[in-house]
């Protein structure tokens, strides 16, 4: 299996991006959203990988961190659910995120991804929800956050509520260091320390 890849980002289209690694160019397919934070072409760029394996065909998909692959592979496992929906949940919401909405059953969450339905959904939570440990799927420091864990879903709701997109909000809490803000911060810590952090 090929785990990983390194190399120049050559060309990238919607979610399909070329990577030049050591003379060959791999077309890689990645959430829209990591599509979108590769840069430019001609950057050095990174990717966590899964090797899809058909009878007909060979797909190689990418991620920015071992979580997203993780998760990726957790919901291939699921019956109806292929790589390009799995992908498609991916490009939506981070690791994170959406394994906190399988966990707490929030299938309407779910059916907003285009190409889930009801019944989709349910079988993601039924066959998922009790295979998630969250702490695996989120950065270290987010992580900590969850002690207690609605310390998290606080500071994103009220980052949320002074204008910051629920994305902006994840992304600023998973840069921060919550040791740095000792055993017994608050959520206004957290979300003193987001802000500073974007």
């Amino acid at each position: 299996m090929i785990a990983s890849i390194e190399g120049t980002l050559l060309a990238r289209n919607g979610n399909r991006v070329v990577i030049e690694v050591g003379g060959i160019g791999l077309e890689v397919s990645v959430p829209l959203r990591v599509a979108e934070s590769l840069g430019n072409e001609g950057t050095r760029v990174h990717l966590h990988t899964y090797l899809h394996v058909r009878e007909d065909t060979l797909a190689l998909y990418g991620f920015p961190d071992e979580s997203e692959r993780r998760l990726f592979q957790a919901l291939i496992g699921v019956g109806g659910v292929g790589p390009k929906l799995a992908l498609s949940m991916l490009a939506v919401a981070s690791a994170g995120e959406l394994a906190r909405i399988i966990r707490e059953e929030k299938t309407k969450a779910l059916t907003s991804v285009p190409g889930i339905g009801k019944k989709t959904a349910e079988r993601i939570v039924l066959e998922l929800k009790d295979k998630i440990e969250l702490e695996r799927y989120l950065p270290p420091a987010v992580a900590g956050a969850l002690a207690p864990r609605e310390l998290f879903d606080e500071a994103v709701t009220a980052l949320e509520s002074i204008g910051v997109s629920r994305a902006n909000a994840l992304k600023a809490l998973e840069k921060v260091d919550t040791a740095a803000l000792g055993k017994s911060f608050r959520v206004e810590d957290l979300v003193r320390a987001a802000l500073k952090a974007m």
